[in-house]
């Protein structure tokens, strides 16, 4: 049987658009990843007119701000929030599983309590039900025992909730704080992308 080669990226309604523009770059430049699925939210537009451009309407607009390089425009596919038909809503499609990246509490509180509001939240039970990685990018701070519960929840039912923590110890810009975020998420996500290598390497 053929290994899948397709990645789903929800992008939900948090504070965090650079994250998931970067991503798709990373995702869509990866040797080992054919074609990334895209769900963006409704709210997820909302917020990124206010961090990244005003002219963002749609996911296709979103996909445009990422900047993809011409060859890797091709290998980005948008589902419609509301589109419960698409194929990432069924177990019977293989993907290499999901980011939800940023992902809201709210997000997160759907995923953990198998609430199927759209496509994003029903993909993403998939994964779970399916045994796939689901990875978390939790965009909330400070955490209320509501958070803390749905964390445990989430992760008992087999998501990984990654936040967005800097490396502190291997980078000094923003823009290097999220390639090597990404790079953990890819890792956790068993892809490699093209970004640099921020591992740790020992104290000297």
């Amino acid at each position: 049987m053929e290994t899948a080669r397709e990645l789903i990226l929800g992008v939900s309604g948090a504070s965090g658009t650079r994250l998931a523009l970067r991503a798709l770059a990373l995702f869509t430049e990866s040797p080992e990843i054919d074609l990334v699925h895209l769900v963006v939210s409704r709210r997820a537009l909302l917020v990124a007119r206010d961090e990244v451009s005003h002219g963002i309407q749609t996911a296709a607009d979103l996909v445009a701000a990422a900047g993809l390089a011409p060859e890797t425009v091709g290998r980005v596919r948008i589902h419609p929030p509301e589109a419960v038909g698409a194929p990432i809503a069924s177990g019977s499609y293989r993907t290499l599983g999901m980011a939800v990246l940023p992902c809201s509490a709210g997000t997160l509180a759907s995923i953990a309590n198998g609430l199927s509001r759209g496509l994003l939240q029903r993909a993403a039970d998939v994964c779970l039900k399916e045994r796939r990685r689901l990875v978390l990018g939790l965009r909330e701070t400070p955490l209320s025992a509501v958070h803390a519960e749905n964390i445990l929840r989430a992760t008992r039912a087999g998501a990984v909730v990654a936040p967005p923590v800097p490396a502190f110890y291997a980078v000094v810009t923003l823009d290097e704080a999220i390639d090597a975020y990404l790079a953990r998420v890819a890792d956790l996500l068993s892809v490699s992308v093209p970004a640099a290598d921020y591992r740790w390497k020992g104290a000297p």
